[in-house]
This record gives structure tokens, sequence and C-alpha cells, in this order.
């Protein structure tokens, strides 16, 4: 993970935060919340060889009393009573979803910290479904690319339908909305008129877009 998608990961986490960092590659944000403070982190990862490289750092680091790590696909060997946030970063949204449908696993959880690399209205809609509210997002630009992380808190607020599509609004992601604004632009300008629908829905956007440009 690099520098500041960690950086706005870590800033939505708490020292008292009993932490789950699942698919925790190299343990980078295992490792700074331990330097940070934190004392009750677990990090996993699906591959054994990530894991192992994990678990060196962390020696490296000399938190080892404060992060234990373990092999598992997602929370399926895990054991969560003990913990309250869930931190995933890094994958698909249908895998983020596949992790947090383990209903069981879930119930101590009351904080999420996700960053997922695709489908980010699925990846809304169905965590506010499960009851939990969407209280913060952060847009970070890094090597030539957007990525979004969530905050969310147990407890429901339903959120709009424009709140699915787009986040929750923020005035200091106006780069982010031109770019998606001149690009949804262009990929209109490419669908020919019988494709409506997807147009109607571009279109759509595209409104919306201007809305928040014209903040």
């Amino acid at each position: 993970m690099k520098q500041k998608r960690l950086e706005t990961v870590c800033s939505f986490l708490d020292t008292l935060d009993k932490i789950i960092d699942i698919g925790c590659d190299h343990a980078y944000v295992s490792i700074e919340m331990a330097s940070r403070g934190a004392s009750k982190i677990l990090a996993t990862d699906i591959h054994s060889k990530a894991l192992d490289i994990a678990k060196k750092n962390i020696e490296n680091s000399n938190y080892s009393t404060n992060i234990s790590c373990q092999l598992s696909d997602g929370l399926k060997s895990l054991d969560t009573k003990e913990y309250d946030t869930l931190v995933i970063a890094g994958m698909g949204a249908s895998t983020i979803i596949h992790i947090l449908s383990d209903s069981k696993k879930m119930q101590s959880i009351t904080k999420l910290v996700l960053q997922s690399n695709n489908d980010l209205p699925k990846i809304r809609a169905y965590v506010n479904q499960l009851g939990y509210q969407l209280k913060n997002e952060q847009i970070v630009y890094e090597r030539n690319h957007y990525y979004t992380v969530m905050l969310w808190q147990k407890g429901f607020s339903k959120l709009t339908k424009e709140q699915i599509e787009f986040g929750l609004y923020q005035k200091d992601n106006q780069n982010y909305y031109q770019d998606w604004y001149e690009k949804d632009r262009s990929l209109l300008n490419l669908i020919p008129k019988i494709k409506w629908k997807k147009r109607r829905q571009i279109k759509k956007r595209l409104k919306t877009l201007q809305k928040y440009l014209a903040n």
C-alpha cells in the first residue's frame, strides 16, 4: 500500500480500536497503527508468502507484542469476538462483500475502514444495508489513480441514491469530480443514440457532477 492510502486508512483508525487487518499484505497498516499506540491488532492474509513477509516486517519493527498474525480466507478462520474494527483495503468489491457476508463473525464489529478497487456504489449499498453508517470518505490521488477510503460505523442511516452513486459530497474533491465529468462526457460521445438507456444514465451522472462542480 502506497503512503497516501496508508496515511488515509490510518487516519480513520484509533489507538483504542481492536483491529483486524484483512488481506494485510506486508502489514504496513498494522505496523503503523502499532507505532501510534494500538495494542490489539490481528494481521491476516490468505497467502502464506505474504503473511511470512508480514511476520518478518512485524518482528523487525519490534511490534510483535502488539500484532498477531493468522492465515485466513477473510474471516473464515478467525475468532472475531475480541475485535471491533475491520480494515479491508486494496481488494475488489465482490471480495469485500464476500468477507462481510459472514454475519456471525461480524457481530462484534462496530467499525469498518474499506478501500475497494472497483464498484464503489455496490459497496456503499451493501454495507449500508448491513446496518453501518457512512461517516466519512477521503479521495486519494496516487500514481495517476483515484482511491476512495471509506469509514463506516455501526448504526443505520439510509444513504440516498445519489450518495450510493457518488459517495459523500466534499468540496475538496473538485479535481476528482472534474476528472469523472470529463471521462463521462467523452464516453457519452462514443455511445450510439440507439443505446438510449445507457446514454440517459450517463447524462444523469453528468448533471449531478455539474452540480458538484458549481458548488
